[in-house]
């Protein structure tokens, strides 16, 4: 009966050349600075412990190397290995839509800190250009009086622009404001205007009526 030669494995020919030279696992990793985690897993071929084709090619150039080993062969018996091709092929497809997380998860991150970004400039223009509130206390339109003065108050912002009948009126720094309006005799229109820096402007008109 004819025996069967099994190939020997990449794993097996390394392992075998480093005991040739009585060096442990352990010393070999020291001696190459190579994490030991990966000799250990060329040794048993268990290829998905190994890092991708790049750095895997490079660190088992380096082993052959320090066992005195023909590089060329056991590269040559690493590609020949199916297992190698499937972990390869799986790493790829790993990089393409695990890998891809993090910058997809950054980009995520830089859109939304630039949409914040923009959105709080948004608010500061937005405040910069609305114009002011403007309340009226008193009077309230379509009031009757019978004296000829009477006494305007309200509030806006303070810094604000107040017109009041073609008259600035001041503005303390809660926003508040008053000012003493002389009537005619028969209907009284009037207009207030109030208006930040680059504001727009905001315009009431108040109607009385004044009778003697």
């Amino acid at each position: 009966m004819v025996r069967k030669i099994t190939p020997r494995t990449l794993g097996e020919i390394l392992a075998e050349a480093r005991n040739k030279r009585y060096i442990n696992l352990d010393e070999a990793a020291k001696d190459l600075n190579i994490p030991f985690r990966y000799l250990e897993a060329l040794e048993h071929n268990n290829f998905k412990d190994l890092p991708d084709k790049k750095n895997l090619k490079a660190i088992l150039k380096k082993y052959g190397l320090y066992l005195k080993l023909d590089f060329s062969n056991l590269w040559q018996l690493l590609k020949n290995d199916k297992n190698f091709y499937s972990l390869n092929k799986y790493k790829k497809v790993e990089n393409k839509y695990f890998t891809s997380w993090p910058k997809l998860i950054r980009k995520l991150s830089i859109i939304v800190v630039i949409g914040a970004v923009l959105f709080f400039l948004g608010l500061k223009v937005e405040q910069i250009f609305s114009p002011p509130i403007l309340e009226i206390n008193y009077p309230y339109d379509g009031l009757i009086v019978n004296t000829r003065q009477i006494e305007l108050s309200g509030r806006s912002e303070k810094e604000v622009e107040l017109i009041i009948n073609n008259k600035e009126i001041f503005v303390d720094d809660g926003g508040n404001f008053e000012t003493i309006i002389d009537l005619q005799k028969g209907l009284n229109l009037i207009k207030i205007s109030a208006k930040k820096r680059y504001s727009r402007t905001i315009e009431q008109e108040i109607r009385l009526l004044f009778k003697d």
